[in-house]
C-alpha cells in the first residue's frame, strides 16, 4: 500500500499477463496486488521475490509508481477454492450463508455477487446466476472447471 497521493485511478488497472491490478482507495493510497506464491503455505509474512514481482509489474505499467513511497504489505493465507471460483450459496448450516474463496477476481465481481447472494438471502434459494456456486460441488464432484484458475493456474 503506497502513501496517499491525490486522485490517479478511478477504477481497478488489472493485467492478467503479469498478475498484477492497482486500485486507489478513497484516502489515496494505491492498493497493489499480484500472483500467488508458488507453493501452498499457511505463511502469514510476506514473500520478497512476490512482492518485488508485483512492483516490477506496476512500475512497468504505470512508470510514475517509481517515485512512491510504500508504506506496508501483507502476505499470507488467501481464500481461495480448488477450482478457482467463488462460494456463494446456502450452507448445510440453517441460517447460515455463504459468500467466499474468490481468488483472484472478488473485489471486481463485488457489485454482481453482493446483488446475487442478497437474492439468495431473501429468496432462501440462489439467482440463476450462481446456483452452480455451491460448497455441494466439492463432495459431488462438479467442479466448475476454468482454464487457468485455481491454486496453480499454470496447470491446464
Amino acid at each position: 500500500m503506497s502513501e496517499p497521493i491525490k486522485p490517479m485511478v478511478d477504477i481497478v488497472v488489472s493485467c492478467g499477463a503479469m498478475h498484477f491490478y492497482l486500485s486507489q482507495s478513497d484516502k489515496g493510497t494505491l492498493v497493489f496486488g499480484g500472483d500467488l506464491d508458488g507453493y501452498n503455505t499457511y505463511a502469514q509474512r510476506g514473500n520478497l521475490p512476490l512482492i518485488d514481482h508485483v512492483m516490477a509489474a506496476g512500475v512497468s505499467l504505470m512508470p510514475s509508481l517509481s517515485r512512491l513511497r510504500f508504506h506496508r504489505h501483507w502476505g499470507g493465507v488467501m481464500d481461495m477454492t480448488m477450482d478457482g471460483s467463488p462460494i456463494i450459496c446456502k450452507s448445510p448450516i440453517p441460517g447460515l450463508f455463504i459468500n467466499g474463496g474468490w481468488c483472484y477476481g472478488g473485489f471486481k465481481a463485488t457489485p454482481a455477487s453482493g446483488w446475487c447472494f442478497a437474492h439468495t438471502i431473501a429468496q432462501d434459494r440462489p439467482h440463476d446466476l450462481n446456483t452452480r456456486f455451491t460448497i455441494e460441488r466439492f463432495s459431488s464432484g462438479h467442479l466448475i472447471e476454468e482454464k487457468g484458475a485455481g491454486p496453480f493456474p499454470w496447470a491446464q
